[in-house]
């Protein structure tokens, strides 16, 4: 995972990448092009993602180490470890879905950073899913 020089994702890229993964592959499988209702549930994933990816951030900032820089979802599959008390390969073979639901808790009360919010409010609102976004913004944003 490459970070940029404030030791933080490269969040306008990130989101574009998940988003465009998402889209394509819900295209993919329903035939059906980006301007349709298939597109708000490809959205929902790619930001179900992202929130993951960042509220893993900011384990990794908070906990990461030389020895266990937790990269990726790591930060997030060690609390994931901790609370359902998974052994390591448990916890990597939960897909983001899954990985999701048993983090439903800190991820509902997750505030993404200033510039990780900025990175994907605007696909969400232009999607009638600003609702989606909005509990997971600072106060007064």
């Amino acid at each position: 995972m490459t970070y940029n020089e404030d030791n933080r994702l490269p969040y306008q890229k990130t989101w574009k990448n998940l988003r465009d993964e998402a889209a394509d592959f819900h295209e993919a499988f329903t035939g059906s092009s980006r301007r349709t209702k298939h597109l708000q549930t490809a959205l929902k994933e790619a930001f179900r993602d992202y929130l993951l990816l960042c509220y893993s951030e900011s384990v990794r900032l908070e906990l990461g180490t030389e020895w266990a820089p937790l990269e990726g979802l790591e930060g997030a599959r060690l609390i994931a470890m901790e609370k359902m008390r998974l052994m390591p390969l448990e916890a990597r073979e939960l897909d983001n879905q899954t990985l999701a639901h048993v983090l439903h808790r800190e991820l509902h009360g997750f505030t993404l950073p200033e510039q990780a919010a900025e990175a994907c409010r605007f696909d969400l609102s232009d999607n009638g899913l600003y609702p989606m976004i909005q509990p997971h913004l600072r106060q007064g944003a």
